[in-house]
């Protein structure tokens, strides 16, 4: 039998996924990339997707990415729509060479199942 995600027991929920980006920024480019990434949050909403946000990392092992941007989805068709609908536009692709200019390394998206209760 199929698990469908956004099936809860105590009733429903709005968010099921969590997708992850991290971002490696050159050293002194933190503030810019965080800037950028403002931009992408727009971006996002404009697309459809949910609380984006920007985490700054303060304290991590070596090796951590230096900033974290994150989205929710009700699932991952709507996920998939959304990242379409952005990469596909032009401002997205112009953004994109400029961010690519403040990072040491690409970003590496995770996606989470979220469980329990939020």
């Amino acid at each position: 039998m199929a698990h469908k995600a956004s099936d809860t027991t105590s009733g429903s929920r709005e968010r099921a996924y969590l997708s992850r980006f991290a971002f490696h920024a050159i050293p002194g480019k933190t503030g810019e990339v965080e800037t950028e990434l403002e931009k992408l949050a727009a971006m996002v909403a404009k697309a459809g997707g949910k609380n984006p946000r920007i985490l700054h990392v303060h304290f991590a092992s070596a090796g951590a990415p230096d900033v974290i941007f994150e989205q929710e989805a009700p699932n991952l068709d709507a996920l998939e729509t959304q990242i379409k609908k952005l990469t596909d536009s032009g401002d997205f692709q112009m953004w994109t060479k400029k961010m690519s200019s403040l990072l040491t390394e690409s970003p590496k998206r995770e996606i989470y199942l979220v469980s329990g209760s939020s």
